[in-house]
């Protein structure tokens, strides 16, 4: 029997792609990144406080979604040269 053909669908690592957020090139190996962790990579942490507000926009992507926002929880597929902005605003 051959098994090389048998897909994993959990969270698997693939191949590492170049991706820009805030100006800087970052390495990613995963298929998708969530909003935090696009937050993670622009500020080094994420601040869960309701008076921190993030914007995440980004363009680039995959097709027919090339553009759009995330908002905590969601996450997108990830792909070379795509770009990422974050904004962060405090309400105080």
């Amino acid at each position: 029997m051959n098994h090389e053909k048998h897909e994993h669908h959990h969270e698997e690592h693939h191949q590492q792609v170049e991706i820009i957020v805030n100006t800087r090139i970052k390495a990613w190996d995963k298929k998708e990144i969530t909003y935090e962790e696009v937050i993670i990579l622009a500020f080094s942490t994420y601040v869960d406080n309701p008076n921190v507000l993030y914007s995440v926009t980004y363009i680039k992507g995959h097709d027919p979604k090339h553009e759009g926002s995330l908002t905590k929880g969601q996450s997108v597929k990830v792909k070379e040269g795509m770009i990422f902005n974050v904004r962060k605003t405090d309400k105080s």
